[in-house]
């Protein structure tokens, strides 16, 4: 029962991890810049999906625009 719960424990903590930094990097850009970019995409996505008219898909819109703008996927979650 000690390993089970020590395996669930370390889950959560990577989890929490990956929550902690932006989704996306690209050479010679700090975090703070990543941030603020993944942000605005982000906001440009949930305009995109509120648009009666395109309906398009948040975290899509917001993919294509950080692609757009150089950055990679650091994490990729099958669900997401």
């Amino acid at each position: 029962m000690n390993l089970a719960r020590a395996l669930v424990l370390g889950f959560c903590l990577a989890s929490l991890a990956a929550c902690a930094s932006p989704p996306y990097a690209a050479k010679g850009v700090d975090r703070a810049t990543a941030m603020a970019d993944y942000q605005d995409c982000y906001s440009k996505g949930c305009l995109a999906h509120f648009t009666p008219e395109l309906k398009a898909s948040i975290n899509k819109t917001a993919r294509a625009c950080m692609k757009e703008r150089g950055y990679q996927e650091t994490c990729s979650f099958p669900w997401w």
